[in-house]
């Protein structure tokens, strides 16, 4: 995948979990979605294992794959892994995935790897473009350090351990996390994926302002049933 076409863009993340959002967790669907997305300027898109083929299909920007591993098999639980084992990342290549978005956190991996092993065991096996998820930043400068290619900001507060934690699955609210952004900027980490709570084209300056290379935003585009229960909430607050 070639870096500059993410350049100060918007990337979408385009994907749903049957028992989060059942109404949209079909493959056809996603594809649907994401060429809407691309038309409006999305340049590129970020989604899970089961839609890549699909979305590849039917767009010419990147596919950014992922596969979470949630613990215990609970999707509704925030204990999940994003991409963290070579055998997720062998299957979204095979899907024909551009670049691989991996965990980058200090958890256990679910395998018997370091982040710096892993990332270096899949640049040896695969050579492939990989993109780092962290919560902090001393996981986004060692990745980088590591060899990652770019380093998320996804994980930020999804981690009990990150700056104010918050509960997988709920809406986006508060502010992104800006100064991790930021910090990991001034730490010389050169290309940064700001995601996270970013629901609008402010947002995305300002974490663009802040040093990120390109910004990722999912639930505020691509999940219509929260985005209906944001705008219902917000006008009984009036």
């Amino acid at each position: 995948m070639q870096l500059e076409k993410l350049k100060d863009g918007l990337v979408v993340s385009c994907y749903a979990s049957f028992d989060i959002n059942p109404e949209m967790d079909n493959p056809d669907t996603m594809a649907h979605v994401a060429t809407s997305c691309v038309v409006g300027g999305a340049c590129a898109i970020r989604t899970n294992l089961e839609n890549v083929r699909a979305i590849k299909s039917v767009v010419q920007v990147p596919v950014i794959g992922i596969k979470k591993i949630y613990k215990d098999g609970d999707t509704s639980s925030s204990d999940f892994r994003i991409t963290p084992t070579l055998k997720e990342v062998e299957a979204l290549l095979k899907a024909g995935a551009d670049a691989i978005a991996i965990d980058g956190t200090v958890r256990d991996r679910y395998d018997n790897y370091s982040t710096k092993e892993f990332i270096s065991e899949i640049k040896r096996l695969f050579d492939v473009f990989i993109i780092t998820d962290i919560s902090t930043v001393e996981e986004g400068v060692a990745a980088w350090e590591y060899g990652a290619d770019m380093v998320g900001t996804t994980l930020s507060g999804y981690t009990p351990y990150s700056k104010n934690p918050i509960r997988f699955g709920t809406l986006p609210s508060p502010d992104p996390d800006y100064e991790i952004i930021a910090d990991l900027r001034s730490a010389n980490v050169k290309h940064i994926v700001a995601e996270g709570r970013i629901t609008n084209g402010l947002k995305m300056k300002k974490a663009l302002d802040a040093g990120a290379y390109c910004v990722v935003v999912g639930t505020s585009i691509t999940e219509p049933k929260k985005i209906v229960k944001t705008i219902l909430q917000d006008a009984q607050r009036i």
